[in-house]
């Protein structure tokens, strides 16, 4: 750490293909935002995975790190810094298509606002998700959300985003996408047949605001079963989030809960913040304030 009277050493990792390369072109500006505060370091990401390996190896000794890209970065950020007990405190410039995240903690999503964002808040807690042995900041999904999120997340036509989710959605809707699920949470046990489970930490998905009323360290998830659902049902969905109305649907089963175990049959393949990790089942809990990020809650 930076000695009294020093600046405090920040690491800067990005990924120069987040997005439309927005990150990889404006660099420069934004290492010399950020060197007006900190004793800056920059890695750039070379493949899948690198920007997990260089938190976890390279974040000692560092006050901040810093995730530039989408939330596919900044999740693997968070699983390097995850494996500290003494964690820096963690910093987004988001440069992806959603940045849920960003959403989620209130950084601007223009890149060197977001800097100056960084300069002038202070450091908040924030719960994380953990799944078996992996973490994530805004969601836990299974069935649809995996399969459409893998479909969309090179989607570079921002403005195509939410008609791009609604179109894959009912796309594999006419598949045979049904699965038997049985949650056990600490006080119940449910069982559905259902085509996604959303375990949700942040309030938004591909750029959608889905929980207004969603902190981001409320000590629970917010779980959404969404059972069997056809055409007629999500443009109903659909219409209602368009009318800023609250969703409600009687194929949407909705509840609160801090642990659960999720097992499903046929084994669904597991999403975490947009990125594939496993299949189930998984012991799914809230590990309060375990992470501190610049951003509002």
């Amino acid at each position: 750490m930076g000695k009294e009277g020093d600046k405090a050493k920040l690491l800067l990792i990005y990924n120069p293909v987040a997005g439309q390369e927005t990150v990889s072109q404006m660099i420069g500006d934004i290492v010399r935002s950020l060197q007006e505060k900190w004793d800056l370091t920059i890695r750039p990401t070379l493949c899948g995975g690198h920007a997990e390996r260089i938190a976890a190896q390279e974040s000692e000794g560092y006050d901040v790190v810093v995730a530039a890209g989408g939330d596919g970065t900044i999740h693997e950020v968070v699983n390097g810094l995850m494996r500290f007990d003494k964690r820096p405190i963690l910093g987004i410039v988001p440069g992806g298509t959603a940045n849920d995240i960003a959403r989620t903690m209130q950084v601007p999503l223009d890149l060197l606002e977001a800097c100056e964002f960084m300069k002038q808040e202070q450091p908040c807690a924030i719960d994380i998700g953990r799944c078996n042995d992996r973490y994530f900041v805004n969601f836990f999904g299974v069935g649809l959300i995996s399969t459409v999120s893998s479909e969309i997340k090179n989607e570079t036509k921002t403005y195509l985003r939410h008609f791009t989710y609604y179109l894959k959605s009912l796309q594999y809707l006419q598949s045979d996408s049904l699965f038997r699920v049985a949650i056990t949470t600490e006080d119940k046990t449910i069982q559905k047949e259902a085509v996604m489970v959303y375990v949700a930490n942040g309030q938004s998905l591909a750029g959608l605001e889905l929980f207004g009323d969603k902190e981001l360290n409320s000590g629970q998830f917010e779980v959404i079963i969404v059972e069997n659902i056809g055409l007629s049902e999500i443009m109903s969905v659909a219409s209602s989030y368009l009318r800023r109305e609250p969703i409600q649907h009687e194929a949407i089963f909705r509840f609160k809960a801090s642990e659960l175990t999720i097992a499903c049959s046929p084994a669904q393949f597991i999403d975490m913040d947009g990125e594939k990790n496993g299949k189930t089942p998984s012991k799914v809990r809230l590990l309060s304030g375990a992470l501190r990020v610049i951003g509002r809650v």
